[in-house]
């Protein structure tokens, strides 16, 4: 059970990872028109609501575990590198990225947004 939410945790960090940077080149929508909309529109709708719902999640972790979820999945750092900019060892970087992913894991099932 624990590494399914492990798992869990890194897809959801994946998918806000991608999606943060689609926003970020994306067009936005306009929240005046009423009635039809493109699909791509309702898609970026979608995405907005993901983001939004995952980065209260991820407020609910440690400043710390915030800042080690962030440097690997969403800049793409390895854990040396991470360690590096955080003046850390790479081991225990690693202990911790593994406790915060589980902290992850636990507060997306129980919020329901795995």
């Amino acid at each position: 059970m624990n590494d399914t939410l492990d798992l869990l945790a890194v897809l959801a960090l994946r998918r806000w990872a991608y999606d943060r940077a689609v926003l970020r080149s994306a067009r936005t929508t306009n929240y005046k028109t009423t009635g039809w909309q493109q699909r791509s529109n309702r898609y970026a709708d979608a995405r907005i609501v993901r983001v939004i719902d995952f980065e209260r999640t991820l407020a609910m972790l440690t400043p710390t575990q915030q800042e080690i979820l962030t440097l690997v999945y969403r800049h793409g750092h390895s854990c040396s590198e991470a360690a590096a900019l955080m003046r850390g060892n790479a081991a225990t970087l690693g202990y911790h990225l593994a406790r915060a992913r589980h902290a992850l894991g636990l507060i997306l099932d129980r919020r329901g947004i795995l």
